[in-house]
């Protein structure tokens, strides 16, 4: 698995997926265990109104429907914190423009 060489080279690794479901945060969380790396969860705290004007402006629109349930799976800071991430960083700070 890609994933695990990268980790057991002890390299900086990122895993870009939505993750919405905690047993796959889980597992995740296992593997960095396992080669006992480090991790950062980033959580991009969208409103729903401005996924769904994002959604709106794609070329393949996704249904409604699952844009809200997807950003209804969204876990909160908490709810990481508690599944083991010791670090858990809002993207809404970061993605605010500078004053």
């Amino acid at each position: 698995m890609f994933l695990d060489a990268r980790l057991a080279r002890g390299l900086t690794t990122i895993v870009d997926s939505t993750n919405l479901r905690a047993l796959v945060r889980a597992g995740l969380l296992a593997r960095a265990a396992h080669w006992q790396r480090p991790t950062v969860a980033v959580l991009f705290d969208v409103p729903l109104a401005t996924v769904e004007a994002q959604n709106a402006g794609r070329d393949r629109v996704v249904r409604a429907d699952v844009v809200r349930e997807f950003h209804g799976l969204l876990p909160t800071a908490d709810q990481l914190h508690d599944e083991g991430w010791p670090t858990v960083h809002l993207a809404s700070p970061l993605t605010r423009p500078a004053r």
